[in-house]
């Protein structure tokens, strides 16, 4: 348990965020495992029938609970990992002023209203076949976590600093790349997204913190993660000073601050 008490510690506090995500493997590694068995002893599984969400509808009829399950169940290492590394980060940020209930709102509902758009897509002839995934659900987040703090920044990896705004729209334009049925569940999660941001969720009465509290725990998360992005730049400037004039050329004060620079960056990572 000590090791789950600090995955909850890294998904911010949260519970919910924290054995979503670890359920949500559990279950691909599972699927997987017995997906393989049933390759190597020649049976069919059942899961895509029973647990997927099917496009034909007098089909889901028949199964209507597969508008909840299709959303946990993944065939694709992939689409898995993408979509539970999503749901981390834009998790988190939505967390930052806000509850483990809000946070279901609107993963839930992202990944009901995908499932109904992808039924909808298929009874007119756009789809089809079967829904797996939680992409729907996690693009709801995301949109949510986007409008709340669209000018939270990030840096990442050869880009630099990015706005989260300017992330989210990316993250949609890749995602948006598919087609058929696939991308009426996509628009159905982004639809309500967009829908809950502007719609205030109120807390549970046991989530409540105090709006104020909340909004602390915010500006004190967003002023530590601006002040390391400053550590960091100052940091590269004295580096690049170093490789073009050598360690020498630094004053003593610049010396002493590169001291500290490394002593707090190495802290905070």
């Amino acid at each position: 348990m000590e090791m789950m008490q600090k995955w909850i510690r890294y998904c911010g506090g949260s519970r919910l965020l924290a054995w979503g995500i670890a359920v949500m493997a559990a279950i691909w590694l599972v699927v997987a495992m017995v997906s393989v068995a049933a390759h190597w002893l020649h049976f069919d599984t059942g899961i895509e029938q029973w647990l997927t969400l099917p496009g034909y509808f007098p089909a889901f009829l028949t199964r209507p609970w597969t508008l909840a399950t299709y959303m946990a169940i993944h065939f694709d290492v992939l689409h898995v990992l993408f979509n539970l590394l999503w749901l981390y980060w834009f998790g988190k940020v939505l967390l930052l002023d806000g509850t483990d209930r809000q946070l279901a709102v609107y993963f839930l509902g992202g990944g009901v209203a995908g499932g109904i758009f992808f039924l909808a897509a298929s009874a007119i002839g756009m789809g089809g076949g079967w829904l797996c995934g939680c992409s729907a659900a996690v693009i709801a987040v995301m949109c949510g976590a986007a409008v709340k703090h669209p000018d939270l920044e990030f840096r990442l990896f050869l880009i630099g600093n990015m706005k989260l705004k300017w992330i989210a729209l990316l993250c949609c334009v890749l995602t948006f790349m598919g087609g058929g049925g696939n991308l009426a569940a996509h628009i159905g999660g982004l639809a309500w997204g967009l829908a809950a941001a502007f719609i205030r969720i109120p807390a549970r009465v046991g989530e409540r913190h105090g709006g104020n509290a909340a909004r602390r725990r915010a500006d004190k998360v967003v002023k530590a993660m601006a002040d390391h992005r400053r550590d960091m730049e100052r940091l590269d400037q004295l580096l690049d000073k170093i490789k073009v004039s050598g360690y020498e050329s630094l004053s003593a004060k610049e010396r002493n601050e590169l001291v500290q620079l490394s002593a707090r960056i190495t802290k905070k990572t």
